[in-house]
């Protein structure tokens, strides 16, 4: 019994991080802090049991899709970091504009 709870801990595991990983992807924020909560949850439960070697492909399985929704976050960190970036730039840059006085072109005189 205790082993079918653990198997099942650990594909719902999977599960969830698969949702997770297909959440990010379609920047679905309001999903995307629910399955967080419940992985959390799952793996608490998890940090508490003793462990066993049978866990590993079931365990592997699991972290192989925690590392891919890593990723989707490091990437969207930065990404979203950069637009930052980008926006602060153009707000100094219109700030900037915006404080310096217009003055009329300078005509060139002609030589003559």
């Amino acid at each position: 019994m205790a082993k079918s709870l653990i198997e099942t801990l650990l594909d719902d595991f999977w599960l969830l991080s698969l949702s997770l990983e297909q959440a990010l992807q379609e920047d679905d924020w309001d999903q995307v802090v629910g399955l967080l909560q419940r992985r959390e949850e799952v793996l608490r439960t998890l940090e508490c049991l003793e462990p066993d070697p049978a866990w590993l492909p079931k365990l592997r399985r699991a972290l192989d899709a925690d590392t891919r929704c890593q990723e989707i976050i490091q990437r969207k960190r930065r990404a979203l970091l950069l637009e930052l970036e980008e926006e602060n730039q153009q707000r100094r840059c219109s700030e900037h504009y915006r404080s310096t006085p217009w003055e009329p072109p300078r005509h060139f005189e002609e030589e003559g």
